[in-house]
Parts: structure tokens; sequence; C-alpha cells
């Protein structure tokens, strides 16, 4: 009954898109324009180019109704941008010459708004409208910003780590070029040590190293996370360009009833795999450990601070940057919008990014939103340091303490739902987009660190099991494999996929329907991780094995948290600096994700070998046990 029920919705949704021909759509004014913007500012002191929004409405006494009822119809339903809300970009002088006479001094923007409103008020007569401007943000022909002090200070921080790095790779490559005990001679020093630590060679030779694939039955942990970082990349690419200013708006509305869309609208669940990863490593590093020595808070301390100060440092750079010079690197329409927004965030909140609270206090104004990330992960982390503690203190308790754990993960989601009455999925439509770190859905169910409890629990479970059993064969029968793959492939694309149904505004649920799905959706897709971890670490996957497997995803998998920090700056000074509307197509988003995805990897080596790589060869240096300085020497 619920499938015919849902079928009826389905054919009624659709009944309501076909009321709307395509000659009516057309009838509707233009919701993007935009001037040429370099023109404007050739104009020198009179330059004058305004973004702004206007919000239509219907004459009083308008002849022409049918176009104001068509703009009402297709704004009522969500999937659908505001077409009563217009938003374009002008040049003052040439397009509305008769409010341009002294654009100069023009300091009051309600002058301004009248002289818009005045501007286009002919134009819309015509169609029976209205419209007043509702938001105005105009720039002229001086720089947007001044560069100021926190600039000049982060500037020569920078310009110093350049110095350094430059001065170690000549100073550690003239070294390669003498003979062998020369060479170990010049490094051995406590000069060289540290010289060491930031040439490009070095680390080079370290990120291009590979291990045999046969020993380390964890290589295709690499793999994982080279390909979700692609995932990710190509998933913030993709979503702000269909949603920003398309010329074809008509493709942007009707995404969300393509299939393949829910690849990248409702894959937020994918994130576990990282969360599964890292619980994965943090239990088969630890449990050897537990056998070895009795416990000790000082050891468990020491793992923390090591991981905050690999993490931090690269992180507090790209933080620095996005604070400061990323601001100056561009121009453009919407560059205040997309980079201005992230500068005065970064201002204000970078001490939140560095404490790893930043998916806590004030969501909002989240500087580098996609770093919910790492706070989430910092703090299941240390949530997981202490359950793991306990284990180590009394070793009986290990399953009653995960499984302890697990339970509370699932729950947590599905009881936060319920009480808050959330809707199923977070829903990506259009005007939801530009607004949804304000959601509180996002804030209370999305970014923080203890709805992923499960998933994390879920890699600590899986990283005992392997570390308990690495020696053993399990799932020898035929039957064993053909479930490993339904569960690896059925379960996360049921999560993604079931995304075709969520999505119909049409269909709805119950508050408990909705709390079992938030409960059991991102712990399942976490649980298929897991169990593709494990397979993979007992041979299964034939092909998929191998694609996991390929060596070079060893060099792009070490690079998966660098290319992770600069993505989203990287796409905001594009998007910031584009010129006219873009047409799309499953092509151009497509080549476009593409090219982010190479940009991006692009600049995260640079990073890795600048920043992160130094990091680490500075920790291994100061703070690593003596064991593992021994080993490494």
């Amino acid at each position: 009954m619920q499938v015919i029920g849902f079928l009826l919705l389905t054919v009624i949704h659709f009944g309501v898109f076909a009321e709307i021909s395509e000659s009516e759509y057309a009838s509707m004014p233009e919701l993007f324009h935009l001037d040429n913007f370099d023109r404007c500012m050739m104009l020198g002191e009179n330059a004058l180019y305004c973004m702004f929004q206007m919000q239509l409405s219907p004459l009083e006494a308008g002849s022409n109704v049918q176009i104001w009822q068509t703009i009402q119809k297709t704004t009522s339903n969500v999937k659908n941008f505001r077409h009563d809300l217009l938003r374009y970009g002008i040049c003052v002088p040439l397009s509305c010459p008769n409010i341009a006479q002294n654009v100069t001094g023009y300091n009051d923007d309600s002058h301004l708004r009248e002289g818009i409103d005045h501007c286009y008020a002919s134009e819309l007569k015509e169609l029976g409208l209205k419209g007043y401007v509702t938001q105005l943000h105009c720039i002229t022909e001086k720089p947007l910003y001044n560069i100021d002090s926190v600039d000049i200070v982060v500037g020569i921080l920078l310009t110093s780590l350049i110095v350094i790095v430059m001065y170690s790779t000549i100073y550690e490559g003239i070294a390669r070029h003498k003979s062998k005990n020369d060479y170990d001679r010049i490094i051995s020093t406590k000069h060289g040590k540290i010289t060491a630590c930031f040439s490009i060679f070095k680390n080079w030779d370290k990120l291009t190293t590979y291990t045999d694939m046969n020993k380390s039955r964890l290589s295709c942990i690499d793999g994982l996370r080279c390909y979700y970082s692609i995932y990710v990349v190509m998933t913030h690419s993709i979503t702000p360009s269909i949603y920003n200013i398309p010329s074809n708006p008509r493709y942007s509305e009707k995404i969300t009833e393509e299939p393949k869309a829910m690849l990248f609208l409702n894959s937020h669940q994918a994130v576990q795999t990282f969360f599964v990863i890292s619980g994965w490593l943090l239990s088969t590093n630890l449990f050897p450990t537990f056998e070895k020595m009795s416990f000790s808070f000082t050891y468990m301390l020491r793992r923390f601070i090591r991981r905050y100060i690999r993490l931090t440092v690269s992180l507090g750079v790209i933080v620095a940057i996005t604070a400061t010079w990323l601001r100056h690197s561009g121009r453009g329409p919407f560059w205040d919008g997309w980079a201005g927004t992230e500068y005065r965030n970064c201002r204000n909140n970078w001490w939140t990014n560095l404490l790893y609270i930043n998916n806590y206090y004030d969501v909002p104004n989240m500087c580098l939103s996609v770093t919910w990330y790492l706070a989430a992960d910092t703090q299941l982390f240390l949530y997981s340091l202490i359950i793991l503690g306990i284990i180590w203190m009394k070793k009986s308790t290990v399953y009653k303490v995960l499984g302890a754990s697990l339970v509370i993960g699932v729950l947590i989601p599905g009881i936060l739902t319920y009480i808050n009455g959330y809707e199923i999925i977070l829903r990506i439509y259009p005007e939801t987009l530009h607004t949804s770190l304000n959601l509180r859905e996002w804030a209370q169910m999305g970014a923080p660190g203890h709805t992923s409890i499960g998933g994390y629990t879920i890699g600590l479970i899986g990283g005992y099991i392997f570390y308990k059993n690495k020696d053993k064969k399990f799932f020898t029968k035929t039957y064993h494999h053909l479930l490993w793959w339904v569960i690896i492939l059925v379960s996360p694309l049921a999560v993604i996929f079931s995304g075709i149904i969520l999505y119909d505004v049409n269909y709805t649920v119950s508050p408990m329907q909705a709390a079992v799905y938030a409960s059991l959706a991102k712990n399942i897709f976490a649980f298929s991780v897991c169990v593709l971890i494990f397979g993979l670490t007992q041979n299964f996957g034939w092909i998929l094995r191998d694609f996991l497997l390929a060596r070079p995803l060893q060099f792009l998998g070490k690079l998966s948290y660098c290319v992770y920090l600069v993505h989203v700056p990287l796409m905001r000074a594009r998007v910031g600096q584009m010129r006219s509307p873009d047409y799309l197509s499953d092509g151009v988003l497509l080549y476009q994700a593409a090219g982010d995805v190479i940009a991006s990897f692009i600049f995260g080596t640079i990073l890795c070998l600048f920043v992160d790589m130094p990091t680490a060869a500075l920790q291994e240096l100061y703070l690593a046990p003596k064991e593992t300085k021994r080993k490494s020497e």
C-alpha cells in the first residue's frame, strides 16, 4: 500500500511540473544576470558595479497577471529557485546611466536602491510586475580590502618558511652530490638533521617511497583515502556549481529528480569512511601496546599531543592564508561573497579551529566550514583514547566497553532526530544550499562529533578484530565472498540512493521512522566500509583490490589530508572570480570537478612538502619515543 501511495504522489508531483510549460518558464524574467565586470572597472573613477537582489511583486493594477502566476507556481515548489527574487549584477554607469551622473558622490545606498528600482520599473511593468532592491553590494575601482598588520605578519612568516625550505633543499641537495660517508656526516649533525626535515628532495623521497603491498595488509587504506578524497572534492565542487548562478536554472531545479544526483546531494554519510579508518588505525596501533606495558596516562597524553601538532600546523597555515592573503588574490562580482565571507569568519573564529571546537561554536560563521570533520575526528580521537584507556586498565572489559560505545553511537542520531522533529534527511535544494550553515539541523546532526561515535567505534572494533586475528584466514567459502560483495556494494549504495525516494517533498514519514533512519543510515555505511577493509586484508576483492592497491595510490593517499585542507579555499577563489552565469550540463560539471581535483592535488602536494612533512620530520626528531628514533636512524 505504501508503494502505491508513493507512486501516486510521484505522478502528482510530476503533474505539477507539467503545468509549467517551457514557454511559460521562458516568459519569466531572467533569474540571473551579470554585466561585464572588467569593462565596468575600466571606467576608472566612474566605475560602479552593483550586485543586488530584487524582490518582485505584481502591479496593483497590472493587466498581465499570467507571468506572476507562473512565478508563484514555480517558486512554490522548494525544488526550484525563488523566481520572485532576481539576482543581478550591473554596471551602473552603463546599464542605468540616469542614476550614474555622479557615482562618486553616492555614499548613501538608499539613493542607489531607489535608482535601480526606477531603472528596472519600465521593463518589469511590461510584464505586469514591479520590484524593489532588498540586498545591495557595490564595487568601485578601489581595492576591496586594505593590507593590514595581520597580513604583513602572516606574509613575513610565510616568506620565512619559504626561505627556510629553499635553503634546506639547497643545503641537503648539495650534500647529496658528496660521497655517502660525507653525506651521512653532514646530515647527522644537529644542523644537518633540522635542515633535512625541510628539504624538498628528502621529503619527496619519503612521499614517493613505495612499500611492499604483500607485507602491509592495510595498504588498501591509502587507496581508500585517495578515492574518497577525490569523491569529497568532486562533491564539494559540483554542488555549489549547480546552485550558484546557472544560465540554465531549469537544469539545477530538475537535478534532484535524477538518481545519479544522489551521489553528491545525498552523500554526507560517505564521510563515515574517514571515521572508520581513523578508528581502525588507532585500534591497531594501541592494542599491541596494551600487551607490552601497563597503563600509562603519559603515553596516552603524548599520543594526543603528537596528533594535535601534526594536524594543527598545516591547518594553521591554511587558516592564516584564508584570514589574510586569500582575499587579496582575486576580484569579481562574487568575490566578497565567497572569499570575503571566509576571510571575515576566519578573522573572528580562527581560534575555534585550532582548538577543534568549531563544529560546536558559532557554526553559521565557521572558519573553513569543511574543517568540521577535523574537529569531529579530533573529538572522537580523544573520546576513543578515554575508552581505550579503560580497556587498557582492565582488559577483560573490551567487549563491554566497545559494545556500549557502539550502542551509544547508534542511538544518539536517532534520539536527536526524534526529540527535535527533524526531517528524515537534510535535503539540499537551490535556496537552502546558501543557508546550509545556518540550518539548526546541520549544526546539530551533521557537524558535531557525538553524532559520529557509531562510525568511529565501528572502526575501533574492526581494528581490534583485525589485530586479534591477523594471522587467521576467514571466509574461505564462495558464499562468504558473495556476501562480502553484497555488503560492500548494496549497503552504501542503498544509503545514498535512498535519496531518490526521500528527496520527494511529498514523501513523509513519522518522527520514529525518521529517527530509525538517522540511527541506521550512517552506521550501515560505516559498517560496510569496515567490512570492505577487513575483506581486503583477507585478500578479497579481485579487481577492486587491484584498484585500491595500485602503487600511485600510496603517493596520492599520503596527500589526502593536505588535499582536504586546500580544496575549499581553491573552490571559493574559483567561484568568487566568476564573471558570468555558467551553462550547466553533466559533462560541464564533471569537467569542472576534474579541474578542481587536479588543482587540489597540486596545491595539496605543495602544502605537504612545505608544511606537513617537515612537521612530521621534526616530530620524529624531537617527540618520537627513543625506540622509534633508533629504528629511523
